[in-house]
């Protein structure tokens, strides 16, 4: 749906302070005509005796969580009701990628591992209670609505393990293996955390070739195998010195994947008696990561505290491509050869300066600088029936990339009164990009980055935050450097121009609780991006991402969790969805339509039932998502995913020892991909399509998990 009537902004204009917050009060009154009745609810939901806060705490303590048998304090935190984790770690730099999750008031310190991996690695015993927090208003939240705060306590040497074993519906057999530690050691208090995984993934299907009037050009049977390997080592050590805490973090990870397609083909006609062609993909990638940091808190005069922060990470990326056609099967006709490496560090260091005196009052001030590198080379040929390689030369195939950047940042909250919070914040960004190799370019760059955001909060139970926020997108370094994807017969070619996107954001989210974990969280937004990143036709004339005017996202988040007992003892449904929209005029044919890669909806539901009496619970859980359509400059690209249905039963019979029986898709699960081809571009005449289908079948997974 193409939502003309909000006011795209004009090619060429810009639009000032007060006429963004304007429009944002237009689109949010649009979005949600009832918002008047949301904050009706929110004043009427009942108090539960308690003063209320500026920033809203529920609090759950350890035993809450005890029915649900937890090994690790991730399996709290997934049991916290309304509560959906964000990861966070890819975002730019790290003030915007520490996600939703605090530790003992300070967020992890690792990028690469997320909030997940750090949660892992805390044996459940050693948490005294989870805080769900509302309107944060410090730096460590990163600019998120709701967050959790895990409390923790000084524990012995303690840990957990976990095996399992996958089957795919052809009887392949795979493991998985982790186990976590934690405790005293020398001193430090640290933990660590190591996880193997091995999975096969085979999946059947067709291709199917056409001509723009549906004609048959070509039906292919395929066969698509998966395979992965990965090993993970993480942990951290934290003691007292210098005045302060130090932590230290550190993170190896390395992974193999190969992935297979074959099949025979059958030219303008469905498959019978021999094949006419032969068709083989293969694609291979080796990838080792390392990442290493440390931060200290000192604790200052009146009040105030002190943090500083280095991170560096070092990810390289080794792959190797082939398609090879045989016409007829058995003799080689054409082959179609790619590899590549990709090298990419980040560093960054960080320091905030804050209060925890309380008051009305809370300044926060910091600084970030940050450094970041790709390498990337490319070797891209054909090789004929007779053996001759024949290299292809892409633009901006050879290239490295380097960015410097520095911010600064000013945050102050300041309650109103009892109820009303304002929050504010003033960041400025400064930063270098210089492409050097095949390519060759220099920029600097820089954004202002406010932030404004009113909260309300009637009662201990209810919030409603009103916010606009202005923020600088993560740019991704591959789309320097060319690519192909030999499988499918696409190139891009590198831009040694990108720029970030920015993006301004107005939001209105509601969040109430209730008795019995009762949870229920909605919101609506609106986005102003400009520079978005879409596939363009380059200055040379090749495709690839560039910069590409001015956009507009606006949409709607909800999530509900609540207790069904009334229906059967210890029922839970937990539910959550986003639905966007988007309107992006498209430079190639001057029509609006949908941003790249905007999946239009997705949602996620989960009927779960415990029963600490029998020490036996089970869930169903099923995801889901509208289909994502990929803009390319010759082609539409349309991939839809079936839904995916997790069935699984625990129990705790046998004390700190917790079987699991799952069952992924019991009746298989689908994915389809669409391509229109167009000549020379999408504003010219339909070419060909293309149909592919593949159909997985089910997984069985047995896990033992044990927490000691």
């Amino acid at each position: 749906m193409m939502m003309k009537a909000l006011g795209f902004f004009p090619r060429g204009t810009r639009r000032g302070g007060a006429e963004i917050v304007q429009e944002s009060a237009l689109t949010l009154r649009r979005l949600c005509p009832s918002a008047v009745a949301a904050i009706a609810l929110a004043a009427a939901v009942p108090g539960v005796g308690r003063t209320t806060e500026p920033m809203q705490v529920t609090s759950y303590p350890r035993e809450f969580f005890e029915g649900f048998a937890p090994s690790t304090a991730f399996d709290m935190v997934a049991r916290v009701p309304g509560f959906t984790l964000d990861q966070g770690e890819s975002r730019r730099g790290f003030g915007d990628a520490g996600g939703n999750v605090l530790i003992n008031g300070a967020r992890p310190g690792s990028k690469a591992g997320g909030a997940r991996e750090a949660l892992s690695r805390i044996p459940a015993s050693a948490v005294v209670r989870i805080d769900l927090v509302t309107n944060p208003t410090t730096s460590e939240a990163s600019g998120q609505a709701v967050i959790v705060n895990l409390i923790l306590r000084e524990t012995s040497l303690s840990g957990s393990w976990g095996v399992s074993v996958s089957r795919n519906r052809e009887g392949d057999i795979r493991p998985y293996m982790e186990a976590s530690l934690s405790g005293p050691i020398a001193g430090w208090r640290a933990s660590g955390r190591v996880q193997f995984d091995a999975w096969r993934e085979p999946a059947n299907g067709i291709r199917r070739r056409s001509g723009p009037a549906g004609e048959l050009r070509l039906f292919e049977q395929e066969r698509r195998v998966a395979d992965e390997v990965e090993i993970t080592l993480a942990g951290d050590a934290r003691r007292e010195t210098l005045g302060g805490e130090i932590v230290l973090n550190g993170r190896l990870e390395g992974s193999d994947s190969d992935t297979r397609f074959d099949g025979p083909g059958f030219m303008g006609r469905q498959p019978s008696g021999p094949a006419d062609q032969f068709r083989g993909v293969g694609f291979a990638e080796d990838i080792l990561e390392a990442e290493f940091g440390g931060e200290w808190t000192r604790r200052l005069q009146n009040a105030w505290s002190l943090k500083v922060l280095s991170l560096g990470s070092w990810r390289q990326e080794d792959s190797a491509s082939g398609s090879r056609i045989e016409t007829p099967p058995g003799t080689p006709v054409s082959e179609t050869l790619a590899n590549s490496r990709r090298t990419l560090i980040e560093w960054v260091a960080r320091a905030t300066v804050s209060t925890n005196a309380g008051g009305r009052f809370r300044p926060e001030a910091g600084g970030e600088a940050a450094f970041n590198r790709l390498d990337s080379t490319l070797a891209y040929a054909t090789r004929d029936g007779a053996g001759t390689l024949t290299p292809i030369v892409l633009p901006a195939a050879n290239i490295v990339v380097d960015e410097q950047r520095a911010e600064g940042f000013v945050n102050l909250a300041y309650d109103l009164n009892p109820r009303w919070t304002l929050d504010a914040k003033a960041a400025a960004e400064w930063s270098e990009i210089s492409v050097t190799g095949d390519a060759r370019n220099r920029q600097r760059l820089t954004f202002f980055k406010p932030a404004l955001s009113l909260a309300w909060r009637p009662n201990p139970n209810a919030s409603l935050d009103i916010g606009l926020r202005r923020t600088v997108g993560q740019l991704d370094f591959d789309a320097f450097a060319a690519s192909t994807e030999v499988g499918i017969d696409r190139t891009q070619g590198g831009n040694a121009q990108l720029r970030p996107q920015t993006e301004t954001r107005a939001s209105l989210d509601l969040d109430v609780r209730g008795r019995d974990g009762l949870a229920v969280n909605a919101g609506v937004f609106h986005e102003w991006r400009e520079d978005v990143l879409e596939p363009v036709i380059l200055p040379g004339g090749d495709f690839g991402l560039g910069n590409a005017d001015r956009a507009r996202v606006w949409g709607a988040t909800f999530g509900a969790s609540a207790s069904l007992s009334w229906l059967a003892p210890g029922l839970r449904l937990d539910a959550r969805g986003e639905w966007r929209d988007s309107v992006f005029e498209d430079p190639l044919t001057g029509q609006s339509r949908p941003l790249t890669a905007l999946i239009p909806w997705t949602y996620s539901v989960e009927l779960r039932q415990d029963l600490p009496q029998h020490k036996l619970s089970w869930s169903l859980q099923v995801d889901g998502q509208d289909a994502e359509t990929d803009y390319f400059v010759p082609e539409v690209n349309v991939f839809e995913f079936g839904p995916e249905v997790r069935m699984s039963v625990e129990s705790s019979y046998f004390g700190n020892l917790k079987l699991r029986f799952s069952v992924y898709n019991p009746l298989g699960r689908r994915f389809t991909n669409e391509r229109t081809f167009f000549e020379p571009t999408r504003a010219a005449a339909v070419t060909g399509r293309e149909f592919r289908r593949w159909e997985e079948g089910p997984y069985f997974w047995f896990t033992v998990k044990n927490a000691f």
